[in-house]
């Protein structure tokens, strides 16, 4: 038992800790990058926030602002480039996560060298699912239903948005799945398209490949599929996004936000045989441009 316990006390070095439990800046920037790594989280804009609110500044320029001037004159104020800044505000709100690790775990890896870079990467792989689930279905940031009132998420910002996202009407039940991200498609603005990705649930990419492979003679486009791509465009899935809603929009135009500055505790529980931990950090959502992005449902 002494040599077990001496393994749980090792999970976190004290290098790693200020006083308090606050993760040293090092250990919490190998964290983050942990959990901006992996998932679909490694697709979107990662904010680092050193305090718990911080603007996303964007830097348009305006469309055909090439102009020809004489030489000798200077050009007038119609014709100087007029830079157009956008963005949104990222408020973070904090977060919990509880994990443990029994006794019986411990003993199963007694031996197991790479134990603490093991558990380091199973906490952070659970962190960013967490994460990428709130980010598709958190709905209010009130915490007055738990999980999913925590904070709002992508799909319900865009939803929410006024006239700058633009919205579409889809019926894949009906019209299939081809019709649906066509319509969305053709309601992106030109600008943005180039850059734009489908962010859609992991089983209606999967229905959209099945109908589209239907139209098609041969098993190796059903099989092997390029079809996680609609008109050049890539799809890109989650399985927490939910069913029958997509957005359109370049994926560096979803924001996550995270302070730099995450408490951890780490103790070993006599009475629960077990290895406890508590992380708290906080976190936010945004999208940066809303006339970028396009919500189907």
């Amino acid at each position: 038992m002494h040599d077990l316990i001496k393994i749980a006390k090792g999970m976190i070095g004290p290098g790693d800790l200020n006083p308090g439990g606050q993760l040293r800046p090092e250990a919490a920037e190998r964290l983050i990058t942990l959990i901006a790594s992996a998932g679909f989280m490694k697709a979107v804009t990662t904010r680092r926030m050193k305090k718990m609110s911080a603007d996303v500044s964007v830097l348009g320029i305006a469309a055909r602002s090439l102009v020809r001037v004489p030489e000798g004159q200077s050009p007038t104020d119609s014709q100087r480039l007029g830079a157009t800044q956008s963005g949104c505000t990222l408020t973070a709100l904090p977060v919990q996560l509880f994990p443990q690790m029994s006794l019986s775990a411990l003993r199963d890896n007694a031996d197991n060298p790479a134990l603490v870079a093991e558990v380091e990467a199973t906490l952070a792989n659970r962190m960013e699912a967490e994460l990428e689930d709130l980010a598709f279905n958190g709905t209010a940031d009130d915490n007055s239903a738990g999980f999913t009132t925590l904070n709002k998420g992508w799909v319900q910002i865009a939803s929410e948005s006024g006239n700058p996202t633009v919205k579409v009407n889809i019926d894949p039940a009906t019209d299939g799945w081809r019709a649906a991200l066509k319509a969305v498609f053709d309601a992106c603005p030109d600008v943005y398209r180039p850059q734009a990705a489908f962010v859609m649930n992991e089983g209606d990419a999967d229905a959209y490949a099945y109908e589209l492979g239907q139209h098609v003679t041969g098993q190796a486009l059903v099989a092997d599929s390029p079809l996680r791509r609609f008109l050049g465009r890539p799809i890109l899935t989650s399985p927490y996004c939910p069913a029958g809603k997509v957005l359109f929009t370049p994926p560096q135009n979803l924001i996550f936000g995270i302070s730099t500055e995450i408490w951890q505790k780490r103790r070993w529980d006599d009475d629960a045989r077990a290895l406890r931990w508590v992380f708290d950090f906080a976190v936010d959502y945004e999208i940066a441009v809303k006339p970028a992005c396009v919500y189907g449902y």
